[in-house]
């Protein structure tokens, strides 16, 4: 028996398959981001941030990249292009970045979203962002100590924390643009300087179409906790009184309890109600000493001032005919009646929006 089990421990390793479909990595050359913009000619002009590790030896590499660009007149074929002009196998399974031109983006980003989330090697976790002029402007920069995608990537992750933009990627933007009751919001990136990128807000879309309308950075948050989506933080900064700044105020939002009612009334008249509850720590606010701080005044110009810009930030909405708030999957799941029978395109521009943010100082600091 003993003899038996030995032989069985031997022929079993010769009949196991080795990594017959590996791929070195050597071999390949990286693509880690890619832009897509639109021609004066009206082509699809795509860049590439390509890769390239060469092996030292001594299990020593060496890392630098470079842009690599191709025209086409459709998204098809552009792949083979780039992969012409760059030395080894192109793997795009590491695009951590993918910048659409905000012209290109006004025609319509689902032919390059489906383009990533057909192919079985892509990466499905690819940020997806709208970039301020052409996107290879962007993904040009040139940076000292790290290839600008993982710059971009990393001032993405910084930014879904603070709430300033949502978390968007690959499988997300796809299953919004199928989804008809809502619509999506997606980063804004601009170039600034010459080796400088910033997160400039959100970019609102109706269905797979850039609007053409943003909400800056400082709009951006407020927008996100109407639709629910707190990140680690959220910090603001408000200017209470404009004709005095001391009542300049910055804090961040602790805790963040939102209720959403959507009615229809006998006419068919739709009413989305939104009330948030923000419980905040104030950060900064230089007051006046020689007065009290009033806190049940404070929390009120507050409630105001937020419920005032949440006002501002529906009637954009509506004017941009962005469904960002999802009233389109109520009335679809809540009142399928009237859901089958209206064109919602045309629709949605006719909801009222009855905003109010109420807000509780829950921490001050140690000043006050």
């Amino acid at each position: 028996m003993r003899k038996i089990s030995l032989m069985i421990l031997f022929i079993i390793p010769i009949l196991l398959t080795g990594c017959w479909d590996q791929r070195l990595l050597v071999n390949r050359t990286l693509v880690n981001g890619i832009s897509f913009d639109l021609t004066k000619e009206g082509k699809i002009a795509a860049s590439v941030r390509a890769l390239y590790i060469k092996s030292m030896g001594g299990g020593q590499f060496e890392l630098f990249d470079e842009l690599v660009k191709a025209e086409r007149p459709t998204v098809a074929g552009l792949a083979l292009d780039l992969d012409s002009k760059i030395s080894g196998e192109i793997d795009a399974s590491k695009a951590h970045v993918v910048i659409i031109g905000e012209e290109l983006a006004k025609k319509g980003i689902h032919p390059f979203i489906e383009f990533f989330y057909r192919n079985r090697d892509s990466y499905i976790s690819s940020k997806i962002v709208i970039s301020k002029g052409k996107g290879k402007e962007i993904l040009s920069v040139e940076k000292e100590k790290s290839p600008i995608a993982f710059v971009i990537l990393q001032l993405l992750n910084s930014a879904e924390a603070d709430t300033v933009i949502p978390k968007k990627n690959t499988f997300t933007v796809w299953n919004n643009i199928l989804d008809p009751g809502k619509d999506m919001v997606l980063p804004y990136l601009e170039r600034v300087e010459s080796n400088k990128v910033e997160v400039a807000g959100v970019a609102l879309f109706n269905g797979d179409i850039y609007t053409g309308t943003t909400l800056s950075k400082e709009k951006s948050g407020i927008l996100l906790s109407m639709m629910n989506q707190l990140g680690k933080s959220n910090r603001m900064a408000l200017i209470l009184n404009p004709k005095s700044k001391r009542q300049s105020i910055s804090f961040s939002i602790r805790d963040l309890r939102r209720d959403l009612e959507v009615k229809v009334d006998k006419d068919d008249q739709i009413t989305c109600k939104i009330d948030l509850n923000m419980d905040i720590e104030v950060l900064s606010f230089p007051q006046d000493f020689k007065e009290p701080l009033n806190i049940e005044k404070l929390n009120q110009d507050l409630s105001d001032e937020l419920t005032k810009q949440a006002r501002g930030i529906t009637s954009t909405l509506l004017k941009a005919n962005c469904d960002a708030l999802g009233i389109g999957q109520r009335i679809s799941s809540f009142h399928h009646g009237l859901w089958k029978k209206i064109d919602w395109d045309k629709e949605y521009k006719n909801v009222e929006f009855v905003p109010k943010v109420n807000v509780n100082i829950i921490k001050t600091g140690n000043v006050f």
